[in-house]
């Protein structure tokens, strides 16, 4: 999985998590710009960080645990994690 589809995955779950959170121009800085954003700031509840693992796993294919959300409190630091997971996953 390349950088910009990982971002794009990112990107919908954070939606189905968050919906309503991203307008056009957050989405634009997200996505091209390359901004970090703290999950804090998205006010996202327990269903909600659920939701966006379930998210993750199914476009990525890699499991994350609403638990580990709060020790991967931004999208840089869970984009480093899912790629990681994919780096050791056998092929």
């Amino acid at each position: 999985m390349e950088g910009a589809q990982l971002r794009l995955a990112l990107f919908e779950a954070l939606k189905v998590a968050a919906p309503g959170a991203f307008d056009e121009q957050m989405s634009r800085s997200y996505l091209a710009d390359g901004m970090n954003i703290e999950l804090a700031d998205l006010g996202i509840d327990s269903l909600a960080r659920m939701e966006f693992c379930i998210a993750i796993e199914l476009s990525t294919r890699v499991t994350l645990l609403p638990t580990q959300l709060a020790e991967l409190a931004s999208t840089d630091a869970i984009e480093r994690c899912i790629l990681e997971k994919l780096k050791s996953a056998p092929q």
